[in-house]
């Protein structure tokens, strides 16, 4: 039975099950479809830089915490400096990296960066078809239960959102960044601090393309990421069993999930759940919080995480004891910004609150 097509669960006392559903109404045959392959022009950050043909995004990566800036070039000439912030991000097997993506203003046709790394032109549109396989969405679901208000959650699959499996492998073939599960102890939200493209599917590549290629981690750093309409799209890849996020249909208590790369030296046993935008200034949407208080949600009851808990977090493989927040913000574990002043201000009422009530 192929278990990524549902999965069930409850707080303490009701069993999470896996059972298989009818492919949704609409989506692909399993054949897969056809999305632009992203391409991308690397160069040292510093001068101005006039990539060959045109770009969507700038990747900056370097020392976490650098602050720098960023302008563009347009036809009417140079634009302003931005403010940059590379955020902490990575494997807790790498060493410490910092990153930021920036979305670049229509007819860009070049960029200056003021930071100490590297940067990278990245066309989400205009590359050769890539063929990506499988399903492209699955549902997340848990059973009725009158102490439980866990709503179903739609899944857009790596396939779904044109994932390039390629990435993942070294030329040999061997796999970069091999799954290793760990008992479920947190849950951490963050935001690509990126405008989107309007193709949300397209802004997924990207972070995607940061992660995987950029800082050569081999995958995308988050389990689960969140559009501005709502729609969720699986992250971190976790084996090959169809299963996201989970090693085995999760219960309450013996959930063990994918490590990822999220938050520095505090990635195993952490559910990264990242939302697509940058919300240092603006809330996310309405569908955006909606979708993610189901998420967390529906995580908290089929890993019995209790969302208001203050937890020591335990690094497995080294014993290093953090504490912070059962669920919480990217900010509550590292020196960030992320996921953005303004969301970060309000995150208490606006998700943990919700989350905890509907599991009460």
């Amino acid at each position: 039975m192929r278990r990524r097509a549902f999965l069930t669960g409850a707080t303490a006392g009701l069993a999470a099950l896996g059972t298989a559903l009818p492919a949704p109404r609409g989506a692909l045959a399993a054949d897969g479809h056809t999305v632009p392959r992203v391409l991308a022009q690397p160069a040292p950050a510093g001068p101005l830089v006039h990539p060959k043909g045109p770009f969507d995004v700038i990747t900056v990566t370097g020392g976490p915490g650098t602050r720098g800036a960023i302008r563009f070039e347009t036809p009417s000439g140079l634009g302003s400096w931005e403010h940059l912030h590379l955020h902490a991000e990575g494997r807790d097997d790498h060493a410490p990296a910092g990153s930021a993506l920036v979305r670049a203003p229509e007819g860009a046709t070049g960029y200056e960066v003021d930071v100490d790394g590297r940067t990278a032109a990245v066309n989400l549109f205009d590359g050769e078809g890539l063929r990506v396989g499988g399903p492209e969405r699955t549902t997340l679901s848990a059973p009725d239960a009158t102490s439980v208000e866990v709503a179903a959650v739609r899944l857009r699959t790596r396939a779904g959102w044109g994932a390039d499996e390629s990435w993942r492998f070294d030329e040999e073939g061997n796999d970069l960044w091999p799954a290793v599960f760990h008992p479920v102890q947190a849950l951490t939200v963050h935001h690509t601090a990126m405008a989107t493209t309007g193709d949300h599917a397209a802004d997924v590549r990207a972070v995607y393309y940061l992660h995987a290629v950029e800082q050569a981690w081999g995958d995308i750093g988050y389990h689960l990421l969140i559009d501005p309409d709502g729609v969720v799209y699986e992250g971190r890849h976790s084996g090959e069993d169809g299963l996201p996020v989970f090693s085995g249909v999760p219960l309450p208590g013996r959930a063990r999930s994918v490590t990822a790369g999220h938050v520095y030296g505090v990635n195993h046993g952490n559910i990264g759940v990242c939302l697509l935008g940058d919300l240092t200034d603006a809330l996310p949407t309405r569908a955006a919080r909606n979708s993610l208080v189901s998420v967390l949600r529906l995580v908290c009851a089929v890993t019995g995480v209790d969302p208001r808990a203050e937890i020591d977090h335990v690094r497995p493989d080294t014993g290093a004891v953090t504490p912070g927040p059962a669920l919480g913000r990217h900010r509550d574990w590292s020196d960030t910004a992320c996921p953005g002043d303004a969301f970060a201000e309000v995150f208490d009422t606006t998700i943990r609150d919700r989350v905890a009530r509907g599991l009460v």
